[in-house]
Formats: C-alpha cells, structure tokens, sequence
C-alpha cells in the first residue's frame, strides 16, 4: 500500500526527467563547440581620431621611403604645392594594409583604409562595426569593376 501512496510523486519525477525530444534509439551526441571567432589583426577603432605620429607609434614605419617620388613626408616643394593635404603613408601589421591619409601639416589623418576584396574579413581584421558611433565605415569600390571592392575606408565622425 506504501507504494500506491508514493505514486503520484514517483509519475511527476519521472515525466520532468523525460521531455519526449529524444528517443531511447537515439544516441545521444554533444552538441558541437562553436569555435572562438579568431582574434583581430588590428584595433582599428583605437587608431580612429588619432594624428599620424600617434598611428606610427601603433602601425610602425610607413612604407614610403624618401628616395621615392613620395616619402613618409613631404618634401618642402610638395609642401609647398600641396599645402601638406592628403599625404598617405602606407603600413602593413599583422598581415593587414593600411592607407592613412593625412594632412601634414596639422598631422590630423583623415581616413584609414584597410586594403582587400573580403568585406567580412576587413571588419574582422579590424575589429570594425557597421553601426559604430564612433566612426563610419565604407566600402572602396573597384574602378575597373564597381561591383568589387578593394578595400574599406573608416572615418571618424564628426
């Protein structure tokens, strides 16, 4: 008689312990691991609003070297010409290129662009958001094809 007493208790243990989503013929298999998603190449938001010293210091020396037509710098002739405006200096870290382009005079850069053909992989590279408030980012359209990019431009915002 014992038994019949516990048996509403024994019937609720026992359906909460099976929900009826697996049968017993079913082999139980873990459910896989989402792999990490891989770290960025580069903290492009921490470079945005920066001068073009404070961006050297992160990125390293600029490609430009000044035996070629354009160096790091300008010369005082295209200082003079150019009034310092829309220098680049190009990088490469940790397997990303970089374009900045700033004015030399005020050091304040403009913009960043980060070259490649991959969107998706930019932003990762990048650490980039789509909907930062902190900068906007833009696609760089192929000139000999507008339906591929070659690269994604981040500006600050105002």
């Amino acid at each position: 008689m014992s038994v019949f007493r516990h048996l509403p208790l024994l019937v609720l243990l026992g359906a909460g312990a099976c929900t009826g989503a697996q049968t017993a013929s079913e082999p139980r298999t873990p459910a896989p691991e989402s792999a990490a998603a891989p770290a960025a190449a580069l903290d492009v938001p921490a470079l945005v609003g920066r001068n073009i010293d404070q961006v050297r210091r992160v990125l390293g020396p600029p490609h430009e070297t000044p035996d070629q037509k354009v160096g790091a710098e300008p010369t005082a002739e295209q200082m003079k010409a150019t009034k310092g405006e829309d220098w680049i200096n190009t990088f490469e870290h940790n397997g990303v290129t970089v374009v900045a382009t700033f004015n030399a005079r005020t050091r304040k850069v403009r913009d960043l662009v980060l070259v490649g053909t991959d969107e998706d992989e930019i932003l990762q590279k990048g650490n980039l958001s789509l909907t930062s408030s902190q900068y906007i980012v833009l696609p760089v359209v192929n000139p000999s094809n507008n339906r591929e990019i070659i690269g994604m431009r981040v500006v600050a915002r105002k």
